[in-house]
């Protein structure tokens, strides 16, 4: 009798965001729609590091943290940095590399500065190429596959400055906004929701950067994953939740869609998932702190031919064509 051989992913990956840990009672959202499990949601990214060092299929190598790993309630009751150790403390059980990006909860948090010196910094982390001063960064952990990590408040009323010319810029963005309120985006309409004052926008020497990996990414064959805080397409989030230069940073993915498979983001905590027009997908991960049953998270695994993204929780189950496919030799 033939045995049929079983085929195995070369590379895992978990994905995860906005866990928003505090050590408080349960609470509500901004516009008090949805429920918020404050401490509940560190045990769910607990239940996802357990999974991830336990997964049969094949263990992930390294995780994508999306952003918002605690609450800015942490500021108010002067629990940040605790707060943030409880939820490395967590991450560090788990049994390979993990890779930050920041949202709009990090700044609330602490400064700029703080977080460049931070754990949550990923720059030097196993098989990350950083910018030196720089948030973004890009990660290589496989031949075939270039991570890159986005900062998404690059240009915000949050992290930059008061007296820097990157307040100023975003002073000039947040002025399509007239709302007293600049966390509301009450009178503004269709994507013009996205001009408020918890979102940011990146540089254009960070999308000249972007430009340049992704050409490289191109010469060098290599299947690529972007990911932002922030959402950039419309159709796989709310609107609310797009960087303010969304248009910018799609133009500049659809340039090189040879090579793009995906846009991976957190901020929106509903989710949402899209492919756009060069039919390359855009997944606004659901936020670990809404759900109280389950835990949300992903776990994305590379063969030869495709990435076969997992969702566990509310997040989907989507299969992704390689635009590069993997030879003998790579995988």
């Amino acid at each position: 009798m033939e045995t049929r051989r079983v085929e195995e992913p070369c590379l895992a990956i978990g994905v995860i965001a906005d866990v928003q840990y505090a050590d408080a009672d349960d609470g509500y959202n901004f516009s008090k729609t949805n429920r918020r499990y404050y401490r509940t949601a560190l045990k769910m990214l607990d239940k996802a590091v357990t999974f991830w060092n336990k997964e049969a299929q094949k263990k992930p190598q390294f995780v994508l943290q999306l952003g918002d790993v605690i609450d800015g309630l942490n500021k108010r009751q002067n629990t940040s940095e605790s707060g943030l150790a409880d939820v490395m403390n967590s991450l560090s059980n788990f049994e390979g590399c993990v890779y930050h990006i920041w949202g709009n909860h990090e700044y609330y948090n602490f400064s700029r500065e703080y977080l460049l010196k931070s754990s949550l910094y990923s720059g030097n982390t196993a098989y990350s190429t950083p910018v030196p001063g720089k948030v973004y960064y890009t990660c290589e952990p496989h031949p075939n596959l270039r991570v890159i990590a986005l900062d998404c408040y690059e240009i915000s009323m949050l992290a930059s400055p008061p007296d820097s010319e990157q307040f100023k810029m975003a002073g000039e963005y947040m002025a399509n906004n007239l709302n007293t309120d600049k966390n509301s985006g009450e009178g503004l309409v269709g994507d013009r929701r996205r001009f408020v004052r918890f979102n940011g926008a990146t540089s254009e020497a960070q999308i000249d950067w972007m430009r340049r990996n992704l050409q490289e990414a191109e010469k060098l064959r290599q299947n690529v994953i972007i990911m932002g805080h922030c959402g950039v397409y419309a159709d796989a989030t709310d609107v609310s939740c797009l960087c303010w230069n969304a248009p910018d940073i799609l133009h500049e993915i659809h340039e090189h869609s040879d090579s793009v498979l995906c846009y991976l983001s957190g901020h929106d905590h509903s989710g949402g998932m899209a492919f756009d027009e060069k039919n390359i997908l855009h997944m606004a991960l659901p936020g670990v702190l809404e759900n109280n049953r389950d835990s949300d998270f992903g776990t994305m695994y590379m063969y030869a031919n495709r990435l076969e993204l997992v969702g566990n929780g509310r997040v989907w189950n989507v299969t992704l064509a390689l635009k590069y496919k993997l030879t003998k030799t790579d995988s």
